[in-house]
């Protein structure tokens, strides 16, 4: 495992983006300079459209299986 520097960007992947992603996790993650929010989840992939464009880098992945998300390596 390499260790992450300090100027390094953290890409993420969120499952589910519902109440408690939208109210606490996703602006809290779109504080920090080292995040990048790149793919999201959910069920409803309405709610996942919103978090992309909401919270997302220019280019993010929309999923409405979460297990795609953790399948795709890129």
């Amino acid at each position: 495992m390499t260790a992450i520097g300090a100027n390094d960007k953290v890409r993420v992947g969120i499952i589910g983006c519902g109440g408690i992603a939208n109210g606490k996790h996703m602006p809290s993650l779109k504080k920090l300079p080292n995040v990048e929010m790149v793919a999201f989840s959910a069920i409803i992939v309405q709610r996942a459209e919103k978090a992309k464009k909401d919270y997302g880098t220019p280019d993010p992945k929309v999923y409405a299986d979460y297990k795609q998300l953790l399948e795709d390596n890129t």
